[in-house]
């Protein structure tokens, strides 16, 4: 049985579908544009005119496999998770994960990656609720992230769902992608306070107006080499 959200997202126009994909999976149009492969303003230009070309659909469903084609489309009456979610496989048949940003790597640091071309693998592990992989850069997590591993994460809904001292991705409007731990957060305070698990880095703050999205950090493939 599908939940009673998925229903009413059937509903929803172009516009609202990729507002609502925008909000999960990147916070603002300009991270969600470089999570699927594309630019700030064709997002915006998909907005304004309500609909998403055939390229951007191969996009999105090639980016993000836990959304499906019909629900994109609205040619049938499908549930934005039912078909790889429920089902596990692509429309070939064949077994699907979650995207794996081969290019994208998510810094144990303050190292400003860029603007990389995206290679999206998948990964696929049952049992863990991830919504995308990254590789680790840096060794200020060290020893419970190394450089190397491969970090699992998923959205948060905003600053007021952390849960204190749990670990982190936080995307930044200047496009870094920083791996901390948040231990408290004040919600009265215009700054949030960043912490390493190396010892030899020290906390640091970002002003919360420079937070693009967070996700929490559930799981972590380490490397052997």
């Amino acid at each position: 049985m599908h939940r009673e959200s998925d229903k009413n997202m059937d509903k929803m126009d172009a516009r609202e579908k990729l507002k609502t994909l925008i909000r999960e999976y990147g916070g603002t149009q300009k991270v969600f544009a470089s999570m699927i492969g594309t630019t700030q303003p064709t997002i915006a230009n998909w907005i304004a005119q309500n609909q998403i070309p055939e390229g951007g659909i191969a996009k999105i469903c090639r980016a993000l496999p836990d959304v499906s084609f019909e629900w994109l489309t609205g040619k049938e009456n499908m549930p934005r998770r039912g078909y790889q979610e429920e089902r596990g496989i692509n429309r070939k048949g064949e077994t699907m994960g979650q995207p794996f940003y081969s290019r994208m790597p998510a810094s144990a640091g303050q190292l400003d990656m860029g603007h990389e071309d995206l290679t999206v693998e998948h990964i696929s592990i049952p049992g863990v609720k991830a919504t995308a992989y990254f590789p680790v850069v840096g060794n200020s997590m060290d020893p419970t992230i190394q450089s190397g591993d491969i970090v699992g994460i998923r959205p948060i809904d905003g600053l007021d769902r952390i849960r204190p001292n749990d670990i982190y991705l936080i995307f930044t409007r200047d496009n870094e992608r920083m791996l901390k731990r948040i231990k408290s957060i004040n919600q009265q305070s215009p700054k949030l306070t960043l912490y390493s698990d190396n010892p030899a880095y020290e906390p640091f703050d970002v002003m919360k107006e420079q937070i693009a999205s967070v996700y929490k950090a559930v799981c972590i493939i380490r490397s052997l080499e």
